[in-house]
Order: structure tokens, then sequence, then C-alpha cells
């Protein structure tokens, strides 16, 4: 067990099973996103264990872990989830030269009352240029590619592989372009 202070024995009990505190410390620390919770006060709370985080910002108001420039941006997607106009906000920008999508959503409990927010911070560097390879036009089905495909018409192949006519095709031009509306910062 790692050098985290809870017991071994610990477990949240979910309606789709239950996990140990430690396999839980494990997942956050795996998944490839940044994740930070700030409660209903506007106070910054807990990020996820990535190895390149800091816990400077714990326990401050989130308003003063963000440059000037952008608290206005930040009051305004707070004022969003707090007052339920919004449920999700999302946003994308160029973060140390990599594309990079932001979500922040409200967290609320069983009765509808506003619990905190989540910021979701993902680098789709990746993604974006699996797009740009035109990697989604091509899709693998029992071991063969398969040209121009989808996932619909994967399925269709798999489904009625004597009609191809009836496939679904990609809707997107050769040459378009893939992952537009980046925010440069």
């Amino acid at each position: 067990m790692t050098n985290i202070p809870f017991q071994a024995d610990s477990f949240f009990h979910f309606p789709t099973g239950r996990v140990n505190l430690e396999d839980i410390h494990a997942i956050f620390k795996t998944m490839p996103y940044e994740l930070d919770y700030v409660n209903a006060a506007d106070q910054y709370i807990w990020y996820s264990p990535n190895p390149w985080r800091d816990d400077e910002r714990l326990n401050h108001s989130v308003l003063g872990c963000h440059p000037k420039q952008v608290v206005p941006m930040v009051k305004k997607v707070l004022s969003l989830l707090h007052s339920g106009e919004k449920d999700m906000v999302e946003s994308s920008q160029v973060m140390d030269g990599h594309r990079t999508l932001i979500r922040y959503y409200a967290i609320r409990n069983a009765a509808g009352d506003y619990l905190g927010a989540l910021q979701v911070t993902e680098d789709v560097e990746h993604i974006c240029q699996l797009g740009e390879q035109h990697t989604f036009e091509h899709g693998i089905v029992e071991g063969q590619v398969v040209d121009e495909a989808t996932t619909a018409s994967i399925m269709d192949h798999q489904n009625d592989d004597k009609d191809s006519s009836k496939r679904q095709r990609s809707h997107r031009k050769p040459g378009a372009p893939v992952c537009d509306g980046f925010t440069y910062l």
C-alpha cells in the first residue's frame, strides 16, 4: 500500500459495486485527465493525484487560482453552474502547445442542490491528430481494414456483409479541418 493516510479495509459502496480507497486513488492517479473539485463556496478542495500536480491551491478561492485576465470567464462559468442555467460548460484552448479541452460540470445532490463543480482537463492533441490523419475514416472488422468506416458502418458491415450499399460513410469531406475552435493563450 502507498503512503496515503487511509485504512486498508475502507471501501466505497456504490449501486454499481464497491471499490477500496487504495484502488480509487490508483484510478485517479492513472486517468489521463486532470480533475479539480471546487465546493459550493467556490473553494478549491480536491485535485486528482497526477504526479505533475501541486497542492498550493487547496482550500483557496478558485478565483485566486487563475490569472487575472481569465477571472471574468471563471466567474461566468461558476455563475452558469450555480444557477442551474448550465450543467456543463466547455472551453477549448491551446496550453503548452497542446490542444486542450476543459469541461466544467455542476455537481448536484439528488434534490438538485448545487454542491460544487468538477473541472476535467484533457490534452486532446493526439485525438485531433488522429482525426487530421483521417484515422477515423478507417475501421477494423474481424482483423480486416474497412476503408471510410464509421462506427455505424462497421456495425452494418458485421450485420449485413452482402449489401455494402447500405453502409453509412463518413460525411466529412477529405481535407476538411478537424478540431477547430481552439483558443490560443
